[in-house]
């Protein structure tokens, strides 16, 4: 066997380098390309997460706001001027309303609900107080809830308020509702989380204010 063909038979038993080299920068390749796609892969499912969860939290938050505000109320006037109260406070930022607490609280009774924003930045949050309203000359207990965090990571809780703001006027949405006897018609939330993203407005109108106008 002279030397020619003993490398041609040294090419057909394996590789050449150059083979081997484009083998190798192939398989970098596909290698690359399916680390990229299993990166956007990841990356799309953490984000589908994340919205779902988001989701679910301000369901979980419009869910108990439906429930509450749906339920607010008007006390009648104590005659004890240390038991009179107003029943209903608007401001654009935070709310005040007497309802009956949610069951599972076991609380019992009539109850001022305060719900607002504390903290700043990325720790501000939405929070809801339950203040137990003494009436008929029963004792205020003594024994109350702890304020409940509703949200985390919020930007701006904002409220407005649909009624008649004057006498012969058609009703309007206003951002206060203080000092009035009756209940706003509607009642609008709006929440903005702390990245940007902005939750649909959630709408309630009060059952006791339209029984009062019926």
């Amino acid at each position: 066997m002279n030397a020619r063909q003993a490398r041609l038979s040294a090419a057909a038993a394996g590789f050449t380098l150059v083979e081997l080299l484009v083998a190798i920068t192939l398989v970098a390749l596909i290698t690359t390309l399916l680390f990229g796609g299993l990166r956007f892969g990841t990356r799309a499912a953490a984000a589908v997460a994340v919205r779902v969860d988001r989701s679910a939290e301000i369901a979980g938050v419009y869910n108990f706001m439906q429930s509450e505000l749906a339920d607010a109320r008007l006390l009648p006037p104590s005659p004890d001027p240390l038991q009179a109260t107003s029943s209903f406070e608007g401001e654009p930022d935070a709310i005040s309303f007497v309802a009956i607490p949610p069951a599972y609280l076991a609380l019992g009774g009539y109850h001022r609900l305060h719900v607002m924003t504390e903290g700043s930045g990325a720790a501000r949050r939405m929070i809801v107080e339950w203040q137990p309203i003494p009436r008929g000359g029963l004792p205020e207990e003594a024994a109350t809830l702890q304020p409940s965090v509703l949200l985390q990571k919020v930007a701006s809780v904002e409220f407005a308020y649909f009624g008649v703001a004057e006498a012969n006027h058609p009703p309007e949405w206003q951002d206060h509702w203080s000092d009035r006897t009756d209940l706003p018609q509607m009642i609008r939330l709006r929440i903005t989380l702390a990245d940007g993203w902005q939750g649909p407005d959630l709408i309630v109108a009060p059952r006791t204010a339209d029984a009062m106008q019926h």
